[in-house]
């Protein structure tokens, strides 16, 4: 269920209000075995309600806007079988804020501050969380051609309602995922602080951010007696995150041959309470677009995306694609080759990095390599035309909560 309202009270001033209610119902499955059976089956409902509204008055020299923000969600899952457990869970959240925006010459600003109220209860556990959110956004135009901006917030960041569960789930004949209902959320800092130059025939921009998580939930291992590992998530000390990079686009022919190239570091720090991981990877993208009238060509290529994060090393594989397509009256057609002459493409890379517990999981993908793609679509024009509302709330919730 969906309901939205705007409504413009004067020329200045005007009310936008959502409300989202969601019910999802999942029954799933999991049988495995390694010598012993293992099965276990779950029975999940879960029920939230999402609703925000917004004023807004465009005041001189500024535009005022306040809202509120509140989200309740319950959560009752059962888990039947080899892992059997009950999770009931109620989360209460409320969000307010006001910010300002304006603009003087030559510097627009946007000024804001809010407030969270968050209320836990499962099966016994509990907890209420108060975070504050400042807000800023500074943007200096320097000329026509350059521009310098900084951005700063501060945010709290909720668990996963599945690793907030108190189930325990056998992962394979040595390995356990255990939740942990005593999850809090933890508090997010983030700088951007970016300088651009453009003209009509190139862009750019350098763009320098970092973030900074505080008492954030990491992964923690535990080696039982009799040789199990266990897996959960626990507050621990802090995540770092540093991404530095460049973009540059140019238009070798206007409008008709661009191409563009970003790439930058991207440095990982991850303090548990008893392990610190550091990680430092490069990346590059680079792509070249021809408009020729109908037709349109491009060739794209990337590095893959690598990271840290607690104690899991990730890679994403890198990715190339050459693409044709062209247009005729209501019809698209495109013709794509990815990851040429890859016959086998590896498309992940997993390490896990604990002192008790080492894996290291490559995966290939033979229907990615060499993928030969083609498009045909068909835009249909015919009827009467609704103009739909322009929605500046969208509210959604899609998490059944079940812990994998």
């Amino acid at each position: 269920m969906d309901i939205y309202f705007f409504r413009q009270l004067t020329p200045r001033q005007s009310i936008t209000a959502n409300a989202v209610g969601t019910y999802i119902s999942t029954q799933t499955g999991s049988y495995y075995d390694e010598g012993t059976p293992y099965q276990y089956d779950v029975d999940g409902k879960t029920a939230s309600l999402l609703t925000e509204v917004i004023y807004e008055n465009r005041l001189k020299p500024f535009t005022l806007s306040t809202g509120l923000n509140y989200s309740y969600k319950h959560t009752k899952n059962a888990y039947l079988g080899d892992a059997s457990a009950l999770t009931k869970t109620n989360n209460n959240r409320l969000y307010a804020f006001a910010e300002i925006k304006g603009m003087l010459q030559p510097l627009r600003y946007t000024l804001g501050a809010g407030a969270s109220y968050i209320h836990y209860t499962q099966n016994g556990h509990r907890y209420n969380f108060w975070t504050f959110h400042p807000k800023a956004s500074l943007t200096y135009q320097i000329n026509n051609s350059m521009q310098l901006s900084y951005t700063y917030r501060m945010q709290d960041v909720v668990s996963r309602i599945a690793m907030t569960s108190d189930a325990m789930v056998r992962t394979n004949s040595m390995e356990w995922t255990v939740g942990n209902p005593d999850l809090k959320p933890s508090h997010d800092m983030e700088h951007r602080l970016q300088f651009s130059y453009n003209t009509n025939r190139l862009q750019t921009f350098v763009d320098g951010y970092y973030k900074q998580c505080l008492k954030p939930n990491m992964a923690h291992y535990e080696r039982t007696d009799d040789n199990k590992f266990i897996y959960t998530q626990i507050n621990q000390k802090e995540i770092d995150v540093l991404d530095a990079m460049a973009y540059a686009g140019y238009w070798l022919l206007p409008e008709k041959f661009q191409i563009a190239a970003y790439g930058g570091v991207y440095r990982c720090f991850n303090y548990g309470n008893d392990y610190t991981h550091c990680y430092t990877s490069w990346y590059y993208v680079g792509s070249i677009t021809a408009y020729l009238g109908k037709f349109t060509l491009q060739g794209y290529i990337d590095n893959g995306n690598r990271f840290l994060e607690g104690e899991y090393k990730g890679y994403n594989g890198a990715y190339s694609v050459l693409k044709a397509a062209y247009s005729w009256r209501d019809w698209q057609f495109s013709l794509s080759w990815a990851n040429p002459f890859k016959s086998n493409y590896k498309s992940y890379e997993n390490e896990l990095l604990n002192r008790n517990l080492y894996k290291h999981t490559i995966g290939y993908s033979k229907d990615s390599g060499n993928l030969v793609t083609l498009n045909v679509s068909w835009r249909l024009s015919r009827g009467s035309k609704h103009k739909s509302a322009e929605k500046k709330i969208n509210l959604r919730d899609t998490d059944n909560g079940i812990i994998k």
